[in-house]
């Protein structure tokens, strides 16, 4: 059983939330929900997630008293900066809880994820981002297990999609399943994206190599990556591919992405996909 601080934790987190309430908040992205509502589910995440393991029930009323908080702060002309000594007493109890996150085993990303968004929020906020309170530390060690933990446990088929020219414009992304055909390539995100970039493009290089994680040696049991395992690959890159766990399945797949006619620019000859030779 795990023993954290979290009344501090809480207490830390509160007045953090307050201060980006009363201060400068992050540009807006565009579709997604406001910063406050986000941060307001990471903290109750990860309060929720340090009490369970502790092997108790979460404080059903912890989170209206963090609302009431930011309600009484909301619209006051006065500045309360959090003591340093909470900010780092607050980081600290939250870099244990990621540690046992790891410790206890499982399918825990959901929750180091919770805990990489929190820490890169706070990480852009200058009064607890500056000083030695071990949050790059920590944010850095979030960004590390979770590619890790996906790579060793999650029994995933993903296919990394090179597209582009040695030449030209050039890059490569993870996709879901096994993607060995040029129509498969044309429905992934990058070809969209730089097909938009670079309308001038007609014909798309791509090379395709399908693998398996989890340490599966074959397609039992194996299930196509979701969206949240591309995003942490994605963000993770190619060295998420010399992690423990990943296994090759098949190809390369090389071949010509041609855009159909629609797609072409006005006066281009457009072909259909065809196999590099």
């Amino acid at each position: 059983m795990q023993n954290f601080n979290v009344s501090c934790v809480e207490d830390g987190l509160t007045a953090y939330a307050v201060e980006r309430q009363n201060g400068f908040e992050r540009h807006q992205r565009q579709g997604a929900p406001p910063w406050a509502e986000t941060r307001r589910f990471w903290v109750d995440a990860v309060l929720q997630g340090m009490t369970r393991l502790e092997g108790r029930e979460p404080d059903l009323n912890r989170m209206e008293r963090f609302d009431h908080h930011l309600e009484q702060a909301r619209g006051s002309s006065a500045v309360h900066l959090v003591s340093k000594q909470l900010r780092r007493d607050t980081i600290h109890a939250i870099g244990i809880y990621l540690s046992a996150l790891e410790t206890v085993g499982g399918e825990r990303r959901r929750q180091i994820a919770v805990v990489r968004d929190l820490l890169e929020d706070i990480s852009t906020h200058l009064p607890w981002a500056a000083g030695s309170n071990e949050l790059h530390d920590i944010l850095d060690q979030a960004e590390r297990m979770l590619p890790r933990t996906t790579a060793a446990i999650a029994p995933i088929r993903f296919t990394r999609v090179l597209l582009g020219w040695e030449t030209g414009p050039c890059e490569s992304c993870y996709a879901s399943g096994a993607v060995t055909t040029p129509n498969q390539v044309m429905d992934t995100p990058l070809y969209r994206s730089l097909s938009q970039r670079y309308p001038e493009v007609t014909d798309w290089p791509a090379v395709c190599v399908t693998y398996n994680g989890g340490g599966r040696d074959t397609p039992i049991g194996v299930g196509n990556a979701t969206e949240f395992d591309l995003e942490i690959m994605n963000r993770a890159g190619d060295r998420f591919l010399d992690l423990p766990g990943i296994r090759w399945m098949s190809g390369p797949y090389e071949f010509y992405c041609v855009p159909a006619p629609e797609q072409t620019i006005e006066g281009s000859e457009p072909s259909g996909p065809h196999m590099v030779m």
